[in-house]
């Protein structure tokens, strides 16, 4: 059927102005509804700030044996109620707990924003050593743990069952919390950690380490002479002082013949053997 000019004469024409205009009223839609959205988000963030919708509610501590929830509390510099939960950082946190508590070696913090809760769950440092300081003609005892970091100072040269004596550097009393850098307490420290990881059955009869020669480290057993290890053969030559403590054992517990007391000094620098000498 064919149609007539009149016919497309009355036909509408497409104009595409109208969509343009859509195109701008969903743009300014879009534009008012994110500004609307950004000052909601700042009124509920001063809301939070200034009426403490977020505050911190309840703090949990876990992990220390030395510290009170309290102690640990108070060092962080935080208080239930006292922070908003979301802007508190918890590097901030960890790195404050180190420096005012020195027995603390790590120290994890989690947040619920939700809840309004922390939990600081913490790893303490172990005393080992005992270091022993000459400060203005008084002698100063420091504990530090098997790193060197400085835990406290005490006033007896044997604080607690266990802790071995270093005889190192005197020069000058460290900072509570810091790490003993000197190479001869570094070096009796390496002795003590061999101990412990190679041979735990001698550590507790070890009394005194003095790394103050690097070739002639002196060991001091309860139930032995002087020792003498060098710093280029620690694990084995402390593993031969083992064998020899276990073979002495056996002999005091047979009642052999020569199961008197050990005199004089055991010199374990020697390759694959250990000399027992008389002073």
């Amino acid at each position: 059927m064919k149609l007539s000019s009149r016919q497309y004469a009355i036909q509408p024409k497409i104009r595409p102005f109208p969509e343009r205009q859509n195109a701008v009223r969903r743009a300014r839609r879009r534009f008012v509804l994110g500004i609307t959205s950004v000052i909601a988000v700042l009124f509920i963030y001063h809301l939070s700030s200034t009426h403490g919708f977020f505050q911190v509610k309840h703090i949990a501590v876990s992990g220390s044996n030395r510290y009170t929830p309290t102690e640990i509390i108070a060092a962080s510099g935080l208080s239930p109620r006292q922070r908003n939960v979301h802007t508190i950082s918890t590097a901030e946190i960890e790195n404050r707990l180190k420096r005012e508590l020195s027995y603390i070696k790590q120290a994890n913090i989690s947040k619920s924003v939700v809840k309004r809760s922390l939990k600081i769950e913490v790893t303490e440092r172990e005393a080992v050593a005992l270091l022993e300081y000459l400060q203005n003609s008084r002698i100063r005892f420091v504990l530090v743990d098997l790193e060197g970091y400085v835990l406290e100072y005490v006033e007896s040269p044997q604080p607690a069952k266990g802790t071995v004596t270093i005889i190192g550097d005197r020069r000058q009393l460290p900072q509570l919390g810091s790490q003993v850098y000197s190479d001869e307490v570094q070096l009796a420290l390496k002795v003590l950690r061999t101990a412990i990881d190679l041979t735990p059955d001698i550590v507790p009869t070890l009394h005194t380490i003095d790394a103050n020669q690097p070739d002639k480290i002196t060991l001091q057993f309860s139930n032995l002479p002087v020792v003498w290890i060098s710093s280029d053969r620690i694990e084995t030559e402390i593993y031969h002082i083992s064998l020899f403590m276990k073979h002495r054992a056996t002999v005091v517990s047979t009642g052999q013949r020569h199961s008197n007391s050990l005199s004089g000094y055991i010199d374990a620098r020697f390759e694959g053997a250990i000399y027992w000498g008389r002073q």
